[in-house]
């Protein structure tokens, strides 16, 4: 039984091959843009279901007056209100984000994470620059967050900024600076209490709504598990930062699983064959980003610094659609094409959380998820390289997907 279930119970085709790649670009542009609009009138009269089978479609955007846009929206027309503020911590670095911008700042926890810190540095931009080259209107695979640069403890960067951080912070320090993805807006997070959260929480949807960890809501995309009662979560545990969305889960709200595993596939194999990485413990999450009246292109953007960039469009929090994201890639290392690189690809892909389909999985709707995974990432790895390792890492995770199946039974 599913955790939306247990509840209960108590693209547009649009061709450009035609067109130059300077007017290709300005139509994608436009159409990521022309998006449609989910009104206060349509929220009213929507259904907790039917608001996330809009917006995590990644179809629609949504114009929101929560009091994050609002403080965001202040601070974006006045310079003097802006200071970072903490987001999170993960084993590495501790995330700030800059308000009145769609700016975050990764700082290390200690020391000793400088280095591990530098080469997530260093990682990100071996991949982002992969992607830029292969997809850069991101047609077939995912966003990564623009990177906008690292900095040491003597950059300038700290006598311009070091003042906006909370006293307790070591601004003394290295950083990596790069584009923010915004938390699920408010009616997202209201939609998915109501929609696949206990009854114990809807009582108290309100408290629940003002924590933290609950207003930092990501979602984690798990096309490879079905939520069970047997994985219920404890209700102290529950929160939305980091929230799960499992296959069975996505089927319920009618969203398009299918879409979703073709961009992952497409998006791995470019990691794989165009950035030659492992892509080991990424993540690939929906988040929202702010509509802007003026999109700049990449050669525009990556010219400029974090403030000037800040000031060169204008951001709108009010009105913010959901994406899917790739983000964390301090854990992925280098790959050469021979056994020993493969070898890495398959122990980093069967690993990681369950974001990807599996093969060898109970149900037809499983499978057929794997077919589609398995079709779009050895198209797009094939256009990447002539070698067969494309087809031997899909041959070696159906083996090892399939030696697991058998070992369960026993």
């Amino acid at each position: 039984m599913s955790r939306r279930q247990l509840n209960a119970s108590d693209e547009i085709d649009y061709s450009t091959n035609s067109l130059s790649a300077s007017v290709k670009s300005l139509a994608i542009r436009s159409l990521q843009l022309a998006k449609d609009h989910l009104t206060e009138e349509q929220l009213r009269n929507s259904t907790p279901e039917q608001v996330l089978q809009r917006m995590l479609s990644t179809k629609s955007y949504i114009s929101t007056a929560s009091s994050f846009a609002q403080k965001h929206k202040a601070a974006h027309s006045d310079p003097n209100q802006r200071y970072f503020e903490e987001l999170g911590k993960g084993q590495c670095g501790t995330v700030y984000g800059l308000l009145g911008t769609a700016t975050v700042t990764k700082l290390p926890n200690t020391q000793d994470k400088v280095k591990e810190l530098h080469a997530d540095y260093l990682m990100h931009l071996r991949i982002q620059e992969a992607i830029q080259m292969h997809d850069p209107d991101h047609e077939f695979s995912v966003r990564v967050p623009k990177l906008d640069t690292w900095h040491a403890p003597t950059s300038r960067f700290w006598a311009e900024c070091g003042l906006l951080f909370d006293p307790h912070v070591d601004v003394n320090n290295f950083a990596l600076v790069s584009e923010r993805i915004l938390p699920a807006p408010l009616p997202v997070r209201e939609a998915l209490v109501d929609a696949l959260l206990p009854t114990a929480i809807r009582r108290r949807k309100q408290e629940f709504l003002a924590r933290p960890e609950n207003k930092n809501c990501l979602i984690r995309i798990y096309l490879g598990r079905r939520h069970t009662t047997e994985k219920q979560d404890r209700l102290q545990n529950l929160k939305l930062q980091n929230f799960p969305l499992h296959a069975n889960e996505m089927e319920e709200l009618g969203l398009d699983t299918a879409h979703f595993a073709s961009l992952m596939a497409n998006t791995l194999a470019i990691l794989h064959w165009g950035a030659m990485v492992d892509g080991n413990d990424v993540e690939f999450i929906l988040g929202s980003s702010p509509a802007q009246s003026k999109t700049l292109c990449y050669e525009e953007a990556k010219s400029l610094n974090m403030w000037q960039l800040a000031d060169a469009v204008n951001i709108d929090f009010n009105r913010r659609t959901m994406e899917m994201w790739l983000i964390d890639f301090n854990q992925c290392t280098k790959i050469q094409d021979d056994k020993a690189g493969i070898d890495k690809l398959v122990k980093a892909f069967i690993f990681n959380d369950p974001y990807y389909p599996r093969p060898n999985q109970g149900t037809s709707r499983d499978r057929e998820l794997w077919g589609v995974f398995r079709k779009d990432y050895l198209s797009t790895s094939h256009k990447l390289t002539q070698s067969p390792g494309p087809d031997t890492f899909i041959a070696r995770v159906e083996l090892e997907s399939k030696k697991k199946s058998i070992d369960n039974l026993f």
